[in-house]
C-alpha cells in the first residue's frame, strides 16, 4: 500500500548532512559481516540528565552515542528537553521533541542526527514514543518522520536513486490525516522518486499512531548479501509494534558493495516538501528507553529480559 510519503522530501540540509558524513571512531570495536559477538550501544533512558535542559549532542555522547566529527546535529540544542513533568515510559524522565506550528524539515522542526554504531549486517532498534494530545499530522498534506531508524553507508534518501553504492535508510513515519503508522525506506530500485513504505498493521487493519499514549516500536533490518559485486535479494525489514510483528518486507537489495548498517539515525520532523505538511499547532513527541543491538535478546520488548 502506497501513502502520500511519495511527496515527502528530506530537506537539503538533512541530505547534505549525510552526504558529507564521516563516522567518528567508536569506543566499541567495529565489526563487519555477521559477527558472533554482539554489537550494541548503551541504552538511553534520559534519567542521568537534568530535567528542563536540552538533550544536546554532548549528552548523547556521555551515553556513548557519537555523531560524526565536525558535524552538529540539527534541533537537539533548541527543540529537545529532558522532561520530568510528563509521565515517562519508565523512571522519571524522557526526552521531549518540539514540532512548531507552521514549520517543516529538520532545520525548523524536530531533530536529526546519524549516530554511529559498529558495522553489522543486522540490527534491532527499539524506542518508546508518545505523541502529544493535540499532535497535528499536517495542514492539507500529512506526513513526517517518527523517532529513530537505521541506515548505512552514504544513507541514500531525500529523493536520491539508490544504486547499491550510496547506502540506504529505513525510518518510521506517520502519513495521512489520521496518523497512519508506516516504515519508509530507501533500497536499490525503489519505486518512483521518494522511496517506498509499508504500513504497519494488526490483524489486517492499519495501525494509527495514538495520541497521549506510550507505544513501542522495534525495527529489525538485515542487509542483503553480495556475490561477485551483485546484490542478492535477501535483505529484510521487519517492524514490531508493542511486541508484535506489524510489517515485514523481504527480498530487498540495499547494497552491492561492503556497506553494512553503521548508523542509528534519529530523524524526526514534520514534512514534507512544502508548508502544506506543517503542523497547525505546536506539537510534541516524547521518547524513552532507546536500545540498539545486533542481539535480539538485548531488546526486552521482544524477549524475556526485564
Amino acid at each position: 500500500m502506497k501513502t502520500k510519503t511519495k511527496t515527502m522530501l528530506l530537506t537539503g540540509a538533512a541530505t547534505s548532512v549525510l552526504a558529507t558524513l564521516s563516522l567518528a571512531p567508536q569506543a566499541v570495536a567495529e565489526r563487519t559481516g555477521e559477527s558472533h559477538s554482539t554489537a550494541a550501544l548503551r541504552p538511553i533512558d534520559f534519567e542521568r540528565s537534568a530535567a528542563g535542559s536540552p538533550y544536546t549532542p554532548s549528552e548523547w555522547a556521555k551515553d556513548g552515542w557519537d555523531v560524526s566529527n565536525g558535524y552538529t546535529p540539527l534541533g537537539f540544542d533548541t527543540r529537545t528537553r529532558v522532561d520530568s513533568g510528563t509521565p515517562a515510559h519508565s523512571g522519571d524522565k524522557s526526552m521531549r521533541v518540539f514540532y512548531p506550528k507552521g514549520k517543516i524539515g529538520p532545520e525548523d522542526s524536530g531533530a536529526i542526527a546519524p549516530f554511529a554504531v559498529p558495522k553489522a549486517r543486522e540490527y534491532y532498534l527499539s524506542f518508546w514514543v508518545k505523541f502529544s494530545k493535540d499532535f497535528s499530522w499536517g495542514t492539507t498534506e500529512f506526513a513526517g518522520k517518527v523517532g529513530i531508524g537505521l541506515a548505512g553507508g552514504k544513507a541514500c534518501s531525500g529523493g536520491q536513486p539508490c544504486d547499491g553504492t550510496n547506502g540506504f535508510t529505513s525510518r518510521p513515519i506517520w502519513s495521512h490525516d489520521n496518523g497512519t503508522a508506516a516504515v519508509y525506506y530507501y533500497s536499490m530500485g525503489h519505486e518512483g522518486q521518494y522511496g517506498d513504505d509499508v504500513v504497519l498493521q494488526k490483524d489486517g487493519v492499519d495501525i494509527k499512531w495514538p495520541k497521549d499514549k506510550w507505544v513501542n516500536v522495534v525495527q529489525r533490518l538485515k542487509v542483503n548479501t553480495v556475490t561477485g559485486g551483485q546484490a542478492n535479494p535477501d535483505g529484510e525489514i521487519e517492524v514490531f509494534y508493542n511486541g508484535e510483528s506489524a510489517a515485514k518486507k523481504t527480498g530487498l537489495r540495499f547494497v552491492s558493495n561492503d556497506d553494512q548498517i553503521d548508523k542509528a539515525y534519529f530523524s524526526s520532523f514534520a514534512g514534507g516538501a512544502t508548508t502544506d505538511f506543517a503542523p497547525v499547532n505546536d506539537s510534541y513527541m516524547w521518547f524513552d528507553d532507546i536500545k540498539v543491538s545486533t542481539n535480539r535478546a538485548d531488546i526486552c520488548e521482544l524477549s524475556s529480559c526485564s
